[in-house]
């Protein structure tokens, strides 16, 4: 059984997200989640899968939200502390958090994504086919993650 961060990631942002990853070979998402980031690249190293469940937070004006899935993936690449609240290397950060009419507010850290995709809507993942990290039971119908979590599927 593999294990992956589970992670809501505004979906305003995501189609930037995939541009920067693209050009630059990396995305950096902020959060104030450090303990469990720094956990997740300490227990499992970098290159656990990512698993991010877009939301309507700030609105989805590329409809790339499909509620009660996860539809993005990517590879964690650890963590960067942030500066002031902001990332040390804005180039990737995705130009929305940054210039968008829904910047950032300032955070603690950043995590690194690679290899960050959409999914078809025939590989996406259902939040049922997930289980909470501890768990022992998957996730129930309606749950949505509110921050950054460790999460575990025999498919992973």
């Amino acid at each position: 059984m593999g294990v992956a961060i589970l992670a809501p990631v505004p979906a305003v942002h995501l189609k930037s997200a995939l541009d920067t990853c693209a050009a630059a070979g990396r995305v950096a998402f902020g959060s104030n989640a450090w303990e469990l980031l720094q956990k997740a690249g300490k227990k499992y190293g970098d290159g656990i899968p990512v698993l991010i469940y877009p939301t309507h937070h700030h609105g989805d004006p590329d409809r790339l939200s499909d509620p009660g899935y996860v539809n993005f993936r990517g590879v964690f690449h650890g963590i960067t502390m942030a500066h002031g609240g902001k990332h040390p290397d804005p180039t990737i950060r995705p130009r929305t958090m940054i210039e968008g009419p829904t910047p950032d507010t300032a955070c603690a850290m950043f995590w690194e994504v690679s290899d960050l995709v959409h999914v078809t809507k025939e590989d996406r993942i259902a939040i049922t086919d997930l289980t909470a990290e501890r768990g022992t039971k998957p996730f129930a119908k309606g749950f949505v993650p509110l921050g950054p979590m460790l999460v575990r599927a025999d498919f992973l």
